[in-house]
């Protein structure tokens, strides 16, 4: 399988690329670094055009980059893996209506750890419908974006799972909390991984569900897990749940 990594000089996409290279099932063709940056390790280009065709493109680069991305794949019909967070509403509509013509599949978060912490909260949520429920997330110091979108994606999973939807706030600034919401907050320190915990708290009891990465090896498995799922996958729009 020919693989293409757009993003390739950012964390996740030189560990991909790294992972891509030791195995005997994929062959890397490159990646894409739109600041025109190059290494000694990959070839890189600077734009997907000067790239040769790949049989899937695993995207984790920034969320400006989706436009021409999504059209060079439509225009080539190449299957997409993206990873990237800190989608606008607008750019998601513009993933959905790519997944009309080619094949996408697209995740937050690649462990198979946090797909089975989704369903353990989508059981628990709806017998703790009257607790509190608190979020924290932490990772490293770079992360773009807060909360991350791990984290967004479990309170997806937890409002689906509760008979009323919360609105999820940051914090409680300085005074009580709100009833019924769900507080989140956001840890950047040092080289996290990528942590998520949701606390389910009573006057009396408490539940905690957490997921812990110990490496980024995880999401890069994980990603390349959805290459060869997407690959022959037909047209439409994928989540790890699919992997299930």
């Amino acid at each position: 399988m020919n693989i293409l990594i757009s993003g390739i000089l950012g964390k996740m996409g030189h560990l991909i690329a790294h992972q891509t290279s030791e195995s005997n099932m994929f062959t890397l063709l490159g990646g894409i670094d739109a600041k025109g940056r190059t290494t000694a390790q990959f070839i890189v280009y600077k734009t997907f055009t000067d790239a040769p065709v790949a049989d899937v493109i695993i995207d984790f680069s920034y969320p400006e980059a989706i436009e021409p991305l999504c059209q060079y794949a439509i225009e080539k019909n190449i299957p997409l893996v993206l990873g990237t967070t800190g989608y606008t509403p607008a750019q998601q509509l513009l993933i959905r209506q790519t997944s009309e013509k080619i094949p996408v599949f697209q995740s937050a978060n690649f462990s198979y750890g946090v797909l089975v912490m989704r369903r353990l909260l989508t059981l628990a949520a709806p017998y703790l419908k009257d607790f509190d429920i608190e979020l924290v997330e932490a990772h490293h110091n770079q992360k773009a974006d807060a909360p991350s979108g791990t984290a967004k994606l479990l309170i997806k999973t937890i409002n689906e799972a509760l008979p009323v939807e919360r609105e999820s706030v940051s914090g409680h600034g300085n005074g009580k909390r709100i009833p019924d919401t769900i507080g989140v907050h956001a840890i950047r320190a040092g080289s996290i991984p990528g942590d998520h915990s949701v606390l389910f708290a009573s006057e009396s009891e408490g539940i905690e569900i957490s997921h812990r990465a110990f490496s980024k090896d995880v999401f890069a498995q994980g990603a390349l897990r959805a290459a060869q799922f997407i690959v022959s996958a037909s047209v439409g729009y994928y989540t790890m749940d699919d992997l299930l």
